[in-house]
């Protein structure tokens, strides 16, 4: 077989899996197509099993990844197979000696045989993507992007919009239905229908088309982000986290959807994704340590405390010369409320190492320092670090409580003692005052 009869069958298989794929942008961005068979106007109102438009368009993009990852999976079949014929030829071949030895030795082979196989299907997939992508390149247009209209189309299209201008809304309403009929792919008529029921007052309906429009075109995220504000105004949460979603994909760089996502997350009592939201911006924007103490204490929250410690301790490692000392106070006090009292007080003292040499630790960390070798059982160390309590005038209610708790708490009676009678003689000076 000659080599542009082979580039031509590649290319016909090409074909037809873009015409199966072509919801699935290429760089991984989710795009509505409507098939023969389906009514557009259908995804504007809750269907029969009680799921919402966005719920539905939600069902619409898992059915569609979950196909494309079994095509994938399928055209690595032959690839499996070979692997497979080889596995049990080689084993038949093998001579093995003595039962311990022989069960060793099949499992070694069963996993090497095993990660061999799953790197090669792999390669194959990520071949064949590559592959794909290419070809795309050079044969133009890919099917089911935007053609030109049709001039019927366009015409009652225009038609429409001058309705609309009009005030004349049943009228354009009717010839909307007749463009979706004959474009359904076409965003502009969703977006008019959305313009015509807004301008009725129904701004519920124009949420549902202007959904329409937006996954007709994924990457416009001003469309989502209106989306947002107005599932956030009709009190529908789970819609906003949806199309927040959507907006975020659509602009990565906007850090304050992240932030609503987040928010929106813990509203909704979902801690655990509001966690890993507040820390996937931490990872995208470094210097923002607020989402990174709120992605801890959230971690915390969910029980998941090395989770919690891990992400605070990268961050310590991510800033080798510099760092919020905010990050290093939290840290310590995960640890503390955990027992961990020695890991706590190494954390401080890499710190004052690191970032505070030749200069006294702040008085939040001192204290805290203290404390830790008060449970270490190191009284006297402890006792140094609280003498900075007797030279500082300004309000330590707070912290001269938290010393004196922290003796109480080992019944170290005499000492607690010691620093309660110092939090009633502050509250002396400050009726005298």
């Amino acid at each position: 077989m000659g080599k542009d009869e082979e580039e031509g069958i590649e290319n016909e298989e090409i074909e037809e899996d873009e015409e199966e794929e072509e919801e699935i942008e290429e760089d991984g961005v989710y795009s509505l197509r409507f098939d023969d068979g389906m009514n557009p106007l259908d995804f504007t109102e809750i269907d029969a099993s009680g799921l919402q438009p966005y719920e539905q368009f939600e069902r619409l993009e898992y059915e569609a990844l979950a196909e494309k990852k079994r095509k994938a999976l399928s055209q690595c079949q032959p690839v499996l197979e070979m692997w497979l014929s080889s596995y049990f030829l080689r084993g038949q071949k093998e001579e093995v000696s003595g039962s311990a030895r022989e069960g060793l030795a099949k499992k070694a082979r069963r996993e090497d045989i095993s990660q061999t196989i799953f790197d090669e299907i792999m390669e194959t997939m990520n071949y064949r993507g590559r592959r794909r992508s290419r070809k795309r390149k050079k044969s133009g247009r890919r099917k089911g992007s935007k053609n030109k209209l049709s001039p019927e189309v366009t015409r009652k299209l225009g038609e429409a919009n001058l309705h609309y201008a009009h005030g004349h809304y049943e009228e354009a309403i009717l010839i909307l239905k007749e463009v979706v009929r004959l474009a359904p792919n076409l965003p502009d008529a969703y977006h008019t229908f959305g313009l015509v029921y807004n301008a009725f007052g129904d701004k519920k309906r124009a949420l549902n088309f202007y959904m329409l429009a937006a996954h007709l075109t994924p990457k416009d995220s001003s469309l989502w982000k209106l989306l947002v504000a107005w599932s956030i105004e009709q009190g529908n949460p789970g819609q906003a986290r949806y199309c927040l979603s959507k907006a975020i994909t659509a602009d990565p760089e906007d850090i304050s959807l992240r932030f609503h996502r987040a928010s929106l997350y813990v509203e909704l009592g979902e801690y655990q994704k509001a966690a890993e939201s507040y820390e996937q911006i931490s990872q995208l924007f470094t210097e923002n340590v607020e989402a990174l103490k709120t992605g801890a204490k959230l971690y915390k929250e969910c029980g998941q405390i090395e989770r919690s410690i891990g992400i605070l301790e990268d961050y310590i490692k991510d800033h080798p010369t510099k760092a919020d000392l905010s990050i290093i106070d939290m840290l310590a006090a995960v640890c503390m409320e955990n027992n961990a009292h020695s890991k706590a007080l190494q954390h401080i003292e890499h710190a004052q190492l690191l970032y505070c040499s030749g200069k006294d630790l702040p008085l939040y960390l001192t204290i805290k320092a203290g404390i830790c070798h008060v449970h270490l059982g190191n009284i006297e160390k402890a006792e140094a670090l609280f003498s900075v309590l007797q030279q500082e005038t300004s309000d330590l209610a707070g912290i001269v409580s938290e010393v004196a708790d922290s003796f109480m708490s080992l019944e170290l009676y005499d000492f607690a003692l010691k620093y309660y009678l110092m939090l009633v003689g502050n509250a002396g000076h400050g009726n005298v005052a």
